[in-house]
């Protein structure tokens, strides 16, 4: 059975109509057409008065009519008074229990021959529980994989998930977390290929998560927090743990305990911290650490976690990393194959989400996601342009499009918002509000994008949902060695951020900058004790020294290659550490000479 509505509602603007049509769609209903100062839509089943009744206290001077007959839906909403919900006759006996009703006696319908009894509904008669409300984007669930995983867990406590880029990785994970709730704690985080490698970022954001924290401002309330997590779990040697926690996370003003410590000392106090937390933590309930596209962990992070699957090879302590590669750098792995959404289900999702049945073309679940985004926002637009009256030559209908058209034409649908998602694909794929340069009146476009899908929230900052959305994005972005530049500028000045700011000066063509700060992130990523990390860097710097004559200065290529020869001394390897001092030593004869 169908129930249908009509909303009068005059001068509405583009975001108080597309608040409309999301309240309904949110409570199980869904617009059906427009007319002038009209929106007409429907339900299967009665209890959207709901929301009308919530529409009618968010735009008083609306107009409702709510009937089984589409004609007289709308009829009703014409002859309503500002705020006034009108049902018919065969609506007042099934909410009659429900809601108070008042009859208005027989009145006149435009187009209809005969008076009908038409009754205002008031508010209800007791407290009414609408339904939870529908997901914003549809899903496929795979509960059979999610057993199959399961089962792999049960053998191997470190899995390899190999699913492609655009398959549905990250649904399958949040329909497996919402599967563990109250069985096993889990700890998530993501690997971007964009500004790949930030030494110890995965490591550093898992164990953020399980001390819980994430979205506390305050340093001291931080370290209030670590130290009584300690406490709770019973750490041994709190205070070692505490000032090497501090340290990795950078929460110490004091001198480091770390760069007291030999450097592969370094990674095994730390290892050893991390891993005791988390041992601990499992013998209350198990833990389970998910890393996506784990092929782009910086190298510092995939030896750590290695090192943690050691330690940890006896707890109840689970590791699952996905890529699209079948093979990572890590050893010992169990691999688990995500399988492929069959084209069927995909063709249902988009029957069930846009009414409509296609044959689709080989596809991914990203890209039908995308295409119904891009069919709701262009139908909006349809619905909104008969609302102001303005006449159509056809119905609304909307081809199936390759992925780059599909994300171009969104992105231009954007309009004056688009400026904003463009300069977050060049900030990154995981953005911190509060470490980026934001005008205060932006902020409310983060929660926004998250709305539209093109962001989703995860702990206190904002992640891409896919990286095919922000490459795209990216690559429709104008004057990008211009933003780079200003980005490494806002980077630069901010504690921390100087991979961050090595990255975008690279980008923006500033290789001068970019040398000085790829010297400035090694040095951050050996003190952590992410040596791996840091040669990477040295090498790196190294390499533009060489491409990049003109923006080499001598000073610079000595300090690199002093760092890197420091560092092979640290941990022993005394051959390569000679070659480095014979770069410095060469270059201080040169600088004598002249």
């Amino acid at each position: 059975m169908n129930f249908h509505f009509g909303i009068n509602a005059q001068k509405l603007t583009l975001d108080q109509f597309t608040d409309i049509v999301d309240t309904v769609e949110r409570s199980w209903g869904r617009i059906d057409s427009a007319d002038k100062d009209l929106l007409v839509g429907s339900s299967e089943e009665s209890n959207i008065l709901c929301c009308l009744l919530e529409l009618k206290e968010k735009y008083p001077d609306a107009h409702f009519g709510f009937s089984q007959h589409i004609a007289l839906a709308k009829g009703l909403s014409k002859i309503a008074e500002k705020g006034e919900i009108l049902i018919s006759e065969e609506i007042e006996k099934i909410v009659i229990d429900d809601f108070k009703v008042t009859c208005l006696g027989m009145l006149s319908i435009q187009g209809m021959a005969n008076e009908i009894l038409v009754c205002k509904l008031e508010e209800p008669n007791k407290e009414i529980t609408p339904p939870a409300p529908k997901p914003r984007w549809p899903h496929i669930s795979r509960r059979s994989q999610l057993e199959s995983l399961e089962h792999h867990l049960s053998v191997s406590k470190a899995l390899l998930v190999v699913c492609p880029t655009g398959g549905g990785k990250t649904v399958f994970f949040d329909e497996l977390i919402d599967q563990w709730e109250g069985k096993k704690i889990s700890y998530r985080t993501t690997c971007p290929s964009y500004m790949r490698g930030i030494t110890f970022q995965p490591v550093t954001e898992l164990v953020v998560q399980m001390l819980g924290i994430d979205g506390i401002r305050s340093t001291e309330d931080k370290q209030k927090k670590i130290e009584q997590k300690l406490k709770d779990l019973n750490i041994v040697d709190i205070a070692t743990s505490y000032l090497t926690i501090l340290d990795f996370l950078c929460l110490s003003d004091e001198e480091s305990i770390l760069e007291k410590l030999e450097l592969k000392t370094r990674v095994e106090v730390l290892t050893d911290t991390v891993a005791d937390i988390f041992k601990r933590m499992s013998w209350n309930i198990p833990v389970a650490l998910i890393v996506e596209d784990a092929e782009n962990m910086d190298a510092s992070s995939t030896m750590f976690m290695q090192h943690l699957m050691t330690k940890l090879a006896e707890e109840d302590v689970c590791f699952i990393f996905c890529s699209y590669l079948s093979h990572i750098n890590l050893s010992g792995l169990h691999e688990f194959e995500l399988r492929e959404i069959e084209k069927k289900d995909l063709a249902r999702l988009i029957e069930e989400a846009t009414g409509e049945s296609m044959s689709l073309p080989p596809t991914t679940p990203f890209h039908v996601l995308q295409y119904i985004g891009l069919y709701n926002e262009e139908k909006l637009s349809y619905f909104y342009r008969q609302y102001r009256g303005e006449t159509s030559i056809a119905g609304f209908a909307l081809s199936y499009h390759d992925i780059k058209t599909i994300i171009k034409r969104r992105f231009e649908n954007l309009g004056d918002k688009k400026e904003f998602i463009a300069n977050l694909s060049i900030a990154g794929i995981k953005i911190q509000p509060d470490e980026f340069p934001l005008e205060k009146q932006s902020i409310d476009l983060f929660d926004y994008f998250t709305r539209i899908g093109y962001l989703k929230k995860h702990m206190n900052h904002y992640v891409f949902v896919n990286p095919i959305l922000h490459d795209e994005i990216y690559e429709l972005t104008r004057h990008k060695r211009n933003m780079h530049i200003r980005f490494a500028d806002y980077y630069s000045r901010l504690a921390g951020h100087e991979e961050h700011t090595a990255f975008h000066y690279g980008e923006g063509e500033n290789y001068k900058k970019a040398i000085e700060y790829l010297l400035l992130s090694a040095r951050q990523a050996v003190r952590k004790g992410g040596y791996e990390s840091g040669i990477e860097y040295y090498n790196k710097a190294l390499e533009l020294c060489q491409r990049k004559k003109d923006a080499a200065e001598l000073e610079l290529v000595i300090a690199l290659n002093e760092g890197m020869a420091d560092v092979y001394r640290s941990l022993g390897e005394e051959d390569k550490a000679l070659k480095y001092y014979k770069v410095v030593l060469d270059s201080y004869k040169e600088i004598l000479k002249e």
